[in-house]
């Protein structure tokens, strides 16, 4: 059943809470199980992270990564160095997200992977293989960094020192030094650069460190400021010292008046009057969890835009640029995606009020930015709000204590 999300106002005030940082908490848990460090730290509730911490415990042949890229990369990586043979597989969804730059970058330690039906993509075989030395690795990160992130974190257990070339088009270079960040809280120094990143021999040591709150969460707090007319939102659990990419949201809202206090472990983000740019452009090369939300907001804004370096969505839960596009036509917001790299927010485009439901494609960041659209629309109609759980299960529950409530049809 649809499910209808409408406005009490459009000015918008109150308290949420976002989610631990999915990234940092999957990464803690990974690390904390190749030491064989116990982790009984209250993590999030995303299901993705739940799954990976799942198969690290499971003695299963097959291990099921459902619909998590990271999690089938980094679980592809603790097999390997674990010598634990196993078929990794996941959603159709999944099946479709090419995996050869992983697959590729393991084999050149020695791992034993086949594909078992099209080539550079799952399922996969993984047997146990007697693994070489290799002091000087390269990783094609053009597409995303999770697999070169896998890398960094089984290095430590390969015994020797490690050093991972990069490629010059890298993709998502903040979450490898968020990566690199949290290997130091567990005593391994690493050094990194957008061209080499460097892991001595040495071994992890016990860690207190926890997973902070999540600024890609937090991006639709500022996309529903950008869109209200006027808006003060306190946000808990969000760290002035977070080494978070998407932090830059901060900065990339701030052309739309939104403005960002930091305060005793939280934020305060507000916007006193309405601000609207005549024209917008930005970069998403490193930051592409984003981009819808800005997307959404210059659709609902009806501001003309230019966003750029967009081509890791195409691999996400669903083609979100083109999910974008199918569905922001349906309220009115004209796009055009150039070059296989750059949308485009039409200057003809002009959000209309619409009863037509908006599709999920089963992706979280797809329902999470349509919905703040209803601010200006009045309401919106989307097919489902579960897919939420993949990364923010209480997200409409959130909405609600801005007054932003929701029925099901």
């Amino acid at each position: 059943m649809p499910v209808r999300v409408f406005p009490d106002s459009k000015i918008t005030c109150g308290e949420v809470n976002v989610p631990v940082s999915k990234s940092e908490d999957s990464r803690i848990s990974f690390i904390r199980s190749l030491a064989n460090l116990t982790d009984d730290t209250q993590g999030t509730d995303a299901a993705d992270t739940l799954q990976l911490k799942q198969l690290l415990t499971s003695d299963e042949l097959t291990l099921d990564a459902t619909d998590g890229g990271s999690t089938a990369r980094f679980m592809m990586a603790w097999c390997v160095v674990r010598q634990r043979e196993a078929i990794l597989t996941g959603t159709e969804r999944l099946k479709q997200r090419p995996v050869a730059d992983s697959v590729d970058l393991l084999r050149q330690i020695g791992a034993d992977i086949t594909y078992l039906d099209k080539e550079g993509f799952l399922p996969v075989h993984i047997k146990p293989a007697s693994l070489k030395q290799v002091n000087v690795l390269y990783a094609d990160g053009s597409r995303t960094s999770q697999h070169i992130s896998a890398m960094m974190m089984i290095a430590p257990l390969l015994g020797y020192d490690v050093s991972i070339k990069l490629s010059n088009n890298l993709v998502s270079f903040p979450y490898l030094q968020l990566t690199a960040s949290i290997m130091n809280a567990f005593h391994v120094p690493v050094k990194i650069s957008s061209e080499e990143i460097f892991i001595p021999k040495t071994s992890y040591a016990a860690s207190s460190i926890t997973a902070g709150g999540d600024w890609s969460a937090a991006s639709y707090f500022y996309e529903i400021a950008a869109l209200s007319q006027k808006s003060e939102i306190v946000v808990h659990n969000m760290d002035a010292a977070s080494v978070q990419g998407d932090k830059i949201v901060i900065e990339y809202f701030k052309p739309f008046g939104v403005e960002t206090i930091f305060e005793n472990n939280k934020i305060i983000i507000s916007k006193k009057q309405p601000v609207q740019p005549e024209y917008y452009s930005q970069h998403f090369r490193h930051c592409p969890d984003l981009t819808l939300s800005l997307a959404a907001t210059c659709g609902g804004l009806n501001c003309k835009a230019d966003l750029f370096e967009l081509q890791g969505l195409l691999i996400k839960e669903c083609d979100r640029v083109a999910a974008f596009q199918r569905e922001g036509y349906k309220l009115n917001i004209k796009t055009d995606f150039c070059g296989g790299s750059k949308l485009k927010i039409l200057e003809e485009s002009l959000i209309k009020p619409s009863t037509r439901v908006l599709k999920s494609y089963n992706d979280h960041r797809v329902i999470m930015s349509f919905a703040p659209l209803s601010l200006i629309t009045g309401e919106v109609f989307l097919e489902e709000t579960d897919s939420v759980k993949k990364s923010f299960p209480d997200y409409f529950h959130q909405l609600n204590a801005l007054g932003i409530k929701s029925s099901v049809q």
